[in-house]
């Protein structure tokens, strides 16, 4: 087999190019038959309306959301019972909307590793060794209401965005999400039902985590999480849960929780609610309404808030997906102004 390097700015991307392997599955004849792989990724690209009652701006963003990225799985089977593969995904973001705040310079052209993971599967459960999710990664997150990519609990559309006091969004507001996505040794359980475990270490921190998922007929469902983070470099511990239920008519009650214990300083704490309801044949026009509050984050004292609306149409089957959402956030700090937002987007996934 031989390998063909693309030069794409500061990475180098191998693309693999051989005449014993068919493109179209991504399998290898005869001797390989199970070795199996597949290249897909996203495009994510927002414009954003911001004025905190100082100043304002229009700002072009990279979704921080869920931001462009391409990646490479593949999947080998070792035994009937057994199986191994690799998870490499790669970040390319232009201005991502996790840095750009009003007034602000671009951040430029960023490309970080997201994933370089390798995992052993079978009756035992699953074991993962290299940069990939945390255990407790994504236990704030869990939201079936189809409006997750315009404005969800982490609100990482906005993160950059400065009140007129200086405070950012992302200093005021937090999900108390997992320690998102390091070098670590992780165990999944098997299922046991709707339930799973996860337990991951990396140094000095650990992550515990348990999902539930259970769909019904119709195409409703309830999905739930909790993750546990204590993180003994960082001297702190921390507690995010949350919990999504879609009915079958297409009606959806999101929740989250959580609460970080710090060794100094104030413990804050957030709760997230959202109400929405998809319509339509196939029920692809997706509309919610949500509202969040964190207290004590930034600053002792502080209580921040927001609410926002949010409708995406997902074009079905194409993996394209049209956005907008509108949002007022609020900070209850000396010299703090309202924020208000309009946003519109996309995301096409290939």
């Amino acid at each position: 087999m031989r390998t063909k390097y693309i030069h794409y700015g500061a990475l180098l991307i191998p693309v693999l190019i051989a005449s014993n392997v068919n493109a179209a599955t991504g399998t290898t004849p005869a001797t390989n038959q199970k070795v199996q792989f597949k290249v897909s990724g996203q495009v994510s690209r927002a414009l954003t309306y911001a004025n905190n009652g100082v100043a304002s701006d229009t700002l072009f963003v990279d979704n921080t959301n869920s931001g462009t990225r391409i990646r490479v799985v593949g999947k080998v089977g070792i035994t009937p019972s057994l199986s191994a593969g690799i998870n490499i995904e790669t970040q390319f973001e232009d201005d991502r909307s996790y840095d750009m705040d009003i007034g602000g310079a671009g951040s430029g052209s960023l490309f970080t590793s997201r994933k370089r993971d390798l995992w052993f599967k079978g009756g035992f459960g699953k074991i993962s060794l290299g940069k990939g999710d945390g255990a407790a990664n994504n236990t704030s997150e869990v939201d079936n209401s189809g409006t997750w990519i315009a404005n969800n609990v982490g609100d990482f559309l906005h993160s950059g965005l400065s009140f007129s006091n200086g405070t950012q969004v992302k200093q005021a507001f937090s999900d108390f999400d997992g320690l998102s996505r390091n070098n670590r040794l992780r165990y999944d359980t098997p299922k046991f039902g709707p339930l799973s475990l996860a337990v991951s270490k990396k140094r000095k921190a650990s992550e515990f985590a348990l999902f539930y998922n259970q769909p019904y007929g119709g195409g409703g469902k309830l999905s739930g999480a909790l993750g546990y983070v204590k993180d003994s470099a960082a001297n702190f511990k921390q507690l995010g849960l949350s919990a999504s239920y879609l009915t079958a008519g297409g009606f959806s009650v999101t929740g989250h929780y959580g609460k970080k214990n710090r060794a100094v300083g104030v413990d804050p704490k957030g709760s997230y609610l959202k109400l929405g309801q998809k319509f339509g044949v196939a029920k692809n026009h997706q509309l919610s309404v949500g509202y969040h509050k964190v207290n004590d984050l930034a600053a002792a004292g502080d209580k921040a808030k927001r609410v926002n609306l949010s409708y995406v149409y997902l074009i079905p089957n194409k993996g394209i997906e049209l956005f907008a959402d509108v949002q007022r956030a609020e900070l209850n700090s000396s010299g703090g102004n309202d924020l208000d937002t309009i946003s519109i987007g996309s995301r096409i996934k290939f």
